[in-house]
């Protein structure tokens, strides 16, 4: 009988421990740090390059995070950042850039400009 209760006591306790553990609201197509996008529509740190829009727009990511961009466009685009970083025009591929400092780095497409740009905020 009172291993029952033990184990009805840590049962209950367990519940209300994943109860609150709950997520908390986050815009659209935003990734949290280290986190996922809380829309789904990408894995964690992933940025898809479709026709004329990265998806998500604004990344969240932890210093020392790695920012993966895939193309699923049938256009030629590129990942070019303010400070001169780019992947260059590709059309189906993979670019990998690596955010140690914290700060927020815009980027966007040459052949498209403010139509298709994007945020890396590493906080």
């Amino acid at each position: 009988m009172r291993s029952s209760r033990a184990l009805c006591s840590t049962t209950i306790a367990l519940f209300a421990l994943l109860a609150a553990c709950g997520g908390a609201g986050v815009d659209a197509g935003v990734t949290t740090p280290g986190g996922r996008d809380t829309t789904g529509a990408v894995a964690q740190n992933a940025v898809a390059v479709r026709d004329n829009v990265y998806s998500p727009t604004v990344t969240t990511v932890l210093p020392g995070s790695t920012v993966t961009w895939t193309w699923s466009a049938s256009n030629t685009h590129d990942v070019t950042f303010d400070d001169g970083v780019t992947s260059g025009l590709l059309t189906h591929a993979t670019y990998q850039r690596t955010f140690t400092v914290p700060g927020t780095y815009r980027y966007h497409c040459t052949l498209h400009g403010a139509t298709m740009s994007g945020t890396i905020v590493v906080q």
